[in-house]
C-alpha cells in the first residue's frame, strides 16, 4: 500500500473523530496495526497487535510513515 493512501485512511479517521472507527493493516495474511482516533482529538492511536504495544502520534504524516515502515517490512515495535 502506497503512503499516500495510508496517509487518505488516517486522515478521514482523523476528520471523524467523533466517531469510533478503526482500521486494520494487515501483511499478507497477519493483522499488524489497529488505528484508531482518541475522540475528540487528532491523536491516532497505533496498537501493534503483536507486541500489544500502543504508541500515540499526533500527526497523519508521522503515524502513516511507521504504518508505511512496518507494512512493507513486516516487522512490529
Amino acid at each position: 500500500m502506497k503512503i499516500n493512501h495510508i496517509s487518505d485512511l488516517l486522515s478521514t479517521i482523523s476528520q471523524y473523530n467523533n466517531v469510533r472507527i478503526t482500521q486494520t493493516f494487515t501483511s499478507e495474511t497477519k493483522d499488524l496495526i489497529i488505528v484508531r482516533c482518541i475522540p475528540n482529538t487528532t491523536i491516532l492511536e497505533l496498537t501493534f497487535l503483536e507486541t500489544s504495544t500502543v504508541v500515540c502520534y499526533k500527526t497523519v504524516e508521522e503515524a502513516a510513515g511507521v504504518i508505511d515502515f512496518h507494512l512493507n517490512n513486516s516487522k512490529v515495535i
